[in-house]
């Protein structure tokens, strides 16, 4: 049966699978959420079997705090870094909101 989430399912099973092959990669995805159902992305990871490899909002960097090195992440099996372009699904559904753990480089092309 398909369904909204049919798409991305798809997307994200490729990359459970890509992520079961490779046991010492991360893969970092940005979303730019147009989604409009409730708990819609969580649902996808969820039904694409990803959150083995979450990691977990609550292991974000704060207050200029670091990031856990790649060692650790591989360690704890947290090689998803999931980020979402609406600060309301980081409380609703527990995916970072990019522009509070990212910065966006500002730069100017000279014409010579």
């Amino acid at each position: 049966m398909k369904n909204e989430l049919t798409p991305a399912t798809n997307v994200l099973k490729e990359v459970r699978v890509f992520l079961e092959a490779n046991p010492s990669e991360i893969i970092t995805i940005i979303i730019e959420n147009y989604v409009r159902s409730p708990n819609g992305l969580a649902r996808a990871f969820n039904t694409s079997s990803l959150m083995k490899f979450w990691f977990p909002v609550s292991r974000m960097p704060k207050n200029g705090q670091d990031w856990p090195t790649v060692v650790d992440m591989v360690q704890k099996n947290q090689r998803l870094v999931v980020f979402t372009s609406k600060a309301s699904k980081e409380s609703f559904e527990r995916i970072a909101y990019q522009w509070r753990y990212m910065v966006e480089n500002q730069c100017k092309l000279s014409q010579n």
